[in-house]
């Protein structure tokens, strides 16, 4: 059996719950794709307000990635509340039975990265990242990122330098071998 498809559904899907576009997202995965992807969430407006916390509170980047994985998780917590057909689970080893299952799964991160040191823990690190670990975890060979910007005809290396993807997945695709596609989130495949 091969790896489940990663495809991670950025936070800003969630700035505009009327748009549409993370309803049709999440009505593709649970539908002719149930089964074939893993969704990792972005951390959202829940994100945000750490990184609002964290410029108020001067607190470390440590607690402030490990809020930000938890920000995923409630993101990803929400989306298995508005759309029943997801499932949540924290362990990536659980995710390709969930797949064999044709159930679409989508991975909270935080109790498998909290204390992980394998990757920065700071905000060069993001779920764009994240997404990319837990492929090279599962033995995906390649990660879908959905962003909501206009996408530019770029490298990695140019991407993070215009912030659209984090500063460190050109690194660490290019370590782990995992291919990037940027999807624009109005763009259903």
């Amino acid at each position: 059996m091969s790896a489940p498809r990663v495809i991670k559904l950025g936070g800003s899907l969630l700035s505009d719950a009327q748009d549409g576009r993370l309803r049709r997202w999440c009505e593709r995965l649970t539908g002719e794709l149930a089964g074939q992807a893993v969704i990792v969430p972005g951390g959202g407006p829940y994100a945000d307000a750490v990184r609002a916390a964290q410029a108020d509170w001067a607190f470390s980047d440590d607690a402030a990635h490990r809020m930000a994985l938890r920000a995923m998780d409630q993101c990803g917590l929400m989306l298995c509340d508005l759309y029943p057909r997801l499932v949540a689970c924290d362990d990536a080893v659980a995710l390709a039975a969930l797949c064999a299952a044709g159930r679409t799964p989508v991975w909270l991160p935080a109790r498998e990265l909290d204390l992980d040191a394998t990757l920065p823990r700071d905000w060069t690190v993001t779920s764009d990242s994240i997404a990319v670990w837990l492929a090279a975890r599962i033995g995906s060979p390649e990660v879908e990122l959905v962003k909501s910007c206009a996408l530019p005809d770029a490298d990695l290396a140019a991407l993070a330098a215009l912030g659209i993807i984090d500063c460190h997945l050109p690194t660490l695709a290019a370590r782990t071998g995992v291919a990037v596609r940027l999807i624009q989130a109005d763009a259903l495949p």
